[in-house]
């Protein structure tokens, strides 16, 4: 490899890269076995074996730092020698965001750097370890009375940086903003070595310069590791979810319309699951409530303000034909907002193509969701999805696939074509990682895509941030990923999915299921006669 400067230095992790990690931060945090680096090979999504012909996805060594310093140490040696470095959290992610192209360092920060480092109540802000998981931040806020204000669903694993590395849109981002809106400040490794603070624990970061919140948030790792953050926090008051059923999901489009353009009504969260969802969890024996296409609005602040917000939001869905379901069934969805690919346990891959459209063509794009599933003949696993903020809708149609083969990981040819018809919106994909990181030049201007990749190679150039992700899309030959070369092989895949036989993968696990419970309650009754 070539770097900055005509120097050569090659990415191979050698002894000394070995030894020197050891000195380092202990030999007890640096690991080489062979079935550990295994595990790391790959984020949510498991990869058939073929992945590796074109990407060296297995890590060549596993570091957990302790600290902040300990990260600065590992980059140095990466650094020095060329090393690739792949940051990573819990991987709750589905786009090879934290899967290694060149193999070399994969820092877990999941393990060492997962404290809650302080709880501020007068100053409101939460300080954390990039590793620690969202659900443990919220839980321990939330007992002090204060509400962390945007999250992913997946926030009982997805940790705070991981998250944060891919500028994510979330639950209770309609109200306080998304990932971003709430930083206060982090602590990054840059490419060198060298850490930095971004901005300020108690204060805002406005009319301070450049913000680099705003810089390190959605990278992707490729500017350098996260090692702390810092949020802003907010009162909890009262949180009420409110449901509403539909007929058909589409019918929800003029309700969102109406209650984004409200002047006074601003809910925590606004999102829907339609009756396919549904359907597929009573399928794989989850409790579900009985209802067809459910619309969730949760509000949150002072009862008073709750009760006048409820009463708008009651006639706006009344009048367009939409029926209140009880605040049982309400809260169970509420409780159950960070689970809405459970109906994967029956065995089965399900990957999301998350996009995002205007709010005031929300209706229409329910529809070209459905027309996707038939055009491509997904097995569905249902639409659902959440509004971002008064313009913005995000939609995560879910889908079914054995992504453990070639021909399985054809499936992913549905992010594609939705991606394609969210432009056609004014919409576009969500999400690059490995796997699409050929959509980012599609997504922004020529000028602002060439500043991306100016801005990854001056702060990084010995390209060993998370290399082969994000603006430099590479195969482990180094090969770009060109936008050309990916547009024609997932139009490829587009092909091929329309001509293939209907998927069935997920009417296979059902009955490999149904197998499973039946010998499973034949034994448990044998075990009560034996008693």
């Amino acid at each position: 490899m070539k770097m900055k400067g005509g120097e050569n230095l090659s990415r191979t992790v050698t002894p000394d890269v070995i030894s020197s990690l050891e000195a380092a931060i202990g030999k007890e945090n640096v690991n080489t076995s062979e079935m550990e680096r295994l595990l790391y090979s790959h984020d949510l999504a498991p990869l058939p074996k073929e992945a590796g012909l074109a990407f060296k996805n297995i890590p060549d060594v596993v570091v957990r730092p302790k600290s902040v310093k300990d990260i600065s140490k590992v980059v140095m040696i990466a650094h020095k020698y060329g090393v690739a470095i792949t940051p990573r959290g819990a991987s709750t992610w589905g786009l090879g965001g934290s899967m290694p192209v060149f193999g070399g360092i994969l820092i877990d920060l999941s393990s060492g750097m997962n404290e809650i480092i302080e709880i501020n109540e007068r100053d409101m802000y939460v300080k954390v370890g990039s590793g620690c998981t969202w659900k443990n931040v919220y839980d321990a806020c939330a007992k002090k009375g204060l509400l962390l204000g945007c999250y992913p669903s997946s926030f009982p694993s997805a940790t705070i940086g991981g998250w944060v590395s891919t500028g994510g849109i979330g639950i209770g981002g309609y109200k306080y903003g998304a990932a971003r809106d709430t930083i206060r400040n982090m602590e990054v490794v840059l490419a060198d070595g060298t850490i930095i603070s971004t901005g300020y624990d108690a204060l805002s970061d406005n009319m301070a310069g450049y913000n680099l919140n705003q810089l390190f948030t959605g990278a992707e790792g490729t500017l350098g590791v996260i090692g702390t953050v810092t949020m802003r926090l907010f009162p909890m008051g009262v949180i009420k979810p409110l449901a509403y059923e539909f007929n058909k999901l589409s019918q929800m489009g003029g309700p969102i319309n109406e209650i984004v353009k409200h002047p006074s009504v601003k809910p925590m969260h606004i999102a829907w699951s339609d009756e396919v969802h549904f359907a597929n969890q009573r399928k794989a024996g989850l409790h579900t409530p009985d209802v067809k296409n459910l619309f969730l609005v949760t509000l949150q602040g002072d009862d008073e303000f709750i009760a006048l917000e409820e009463k708008v939001i009651d006639e706006i869905v009344e009048a367009a034909g939409g029926k209140k379901i009880s605040y049982e069934i309400a809260s169970h969805e509420w409780d159950e907002r960070c689970y809405e690919f459970r109906a994967r346990q029956v065995g089965v891959g399900a990957i999301p193509a998350e996009v995002v459209v205007p709010v005031a063509d929300w209706a229409d794009f329910a529809e070209e969701c459905y027309k996707g599933f038939k055009d491509l003949k997904m097995d569905s696993g249902g639409v659902i999805g959440m509004i971002a903020d008064r313009s913005t809708a995000m939609f995560m149609p879910y889908y079914f696939m054995n992504n453990e083969t070639i021909v399985g990981m054809t499936g992913f040819a549905y992010n594609t074509y939705m991606g394609d018809v969210a432009e056609k919106y004014g919409g576009r994909a969500l999400g690059m990682g490995v796997f699409f990181a050929a959509n980012l030049p599609k997504v922004r201007d020529a000028g602002a895509f060439e500043l991306m990749k100016d801005l990854k190679t001056c702060m990084d150039s010995r390209d060993v941030m998370n290399p082969g992700h994000l603006v430099h899309g590479k195969t482990r030959f180094g090969i770009a990923l060109g936008k050309n070369m990916m547009t024609l092989s997932f139009k490829m895949l587009e092909t091929v999915k329309k001509i293939a036989p209907k998927d069935k993968t997920f009417e296979k696990n059902i009955e490999r299921f149904k197998f499973d419970e039946m010998e499973h309650n034949k034994e448990k009754t044998r075990q009560v006669k034996l008693e």
